[in-house]
């Protein structure tokens, strides 16, 4: 498995890639509409799922999503209208690290000289900050979402490698 880079690159695809040339190299794949009984067929998936998402008001503007899909989100590939690679996420299975950090390990377990965490409540994140900045371009997401003050014991279910400027 590729290592992941912040901001830059995660299970062999680049932050930036156009979707076609994404959906070259993981070759064909059925689309769906996203739709809450969609969870049974990603649970049930040992491959690729494409998955359309409107985001807005409904009645009202929206932009259209396209997320790739692997293996119920050991890898979830994130586009939006101008359908350039923004963000990857890479969950629970997925064994390329950062630092050693990848999906299954305790978040505190993190927490190293130099590093620390902060929960990002608008986003229900975490960052890694290393010198009092975070790290630009990576963030980890939780089995309970919420701040280690509330529930100190959690482990990391996705780790999500990003570029904010490309949406």
């Amino acid at each position: 498995m590729a290592d992941l880079i912040p901001s830059q690159s995660a299970a062999g695809f680049e932050i930036g890639a156009d979707l076609d040339s994404t959906l070259q190299k993981v070759g064909p794949i059925l689309w769906y509409d996203k739709t809450p009984d969609l969870d049974e067929t990603l649970s049930l998936s040992t491959g690729w799922i494409g998955l359309k998402t409107r985001h807005g008001l409904p009645g009202g503007p929206y932009t259209q999503a396209q997320s790739l899909v692997y293996m119920n989100n050991v890898v979830c590939l994130e586009f939006e209208d101008n359908l350039k690679l923004y963000k990857i996420d890479v969950g629970l299975g997925y064994e390329g690290c950062f630092l050693g950090i990848k999906p299954g390990n305790k978040l505190r377990s993190i927490e190293k000289e130099g590093l620390n965490i902060l929960f990002n409540d608008m986003d229900d994140e975490f960052l890694l900050v290393r010198n009092e900045r975070p790290i630009e371009g990576i963030s980890f997401l939780t089995d309970y979402r919420t701040s280690l003050e509330n529930a100190p014991d959690q482990t990391i279910h996705y780790i999500s490698i990003h570029d904010w400027s490309l949406r």
